[in-house]
């Protein structure tokens, strides 16, 4: 994995998934409009899932540890935005 690096256009893919998945939350724990989020976060989450970056990774056998590593660096830029 270490000579192997997550694209450029990946970060923003996985952060919108995230910031949506969030808002999901967010709307059910305030017992706002969950329908609304769900579509939000479907949407992120299959065009994250459309890169093509992930197919390569599948082949590779090594999907599972660079989605981690994309999930986690997407939740950082959120979480630095957010400080």
């Amino acid at each position: 994995m270490a000579d192997v690096e997550l694209p450029a256009d990946l970060l923003p893919l996985h952060v919108a998934a995230v910031r949506a998945d969030r808002a999901m939350t967010t709307a059910r724990e305030a017992g706002g409009d969950v329908e609304a989020a769900r579509e939000e976060y479907l949407a992120a989450a299959a065009a994250l899932e459309a890169h093509s970056f992930w197919e390569e990774r599948r082949r590779a056998g090594d999907r599972h540890a660079f989605w981690q590593a994309s999930f986690d660096a997407a939740k950082a830029a959120l979480d630095s935005a957010a400080a």
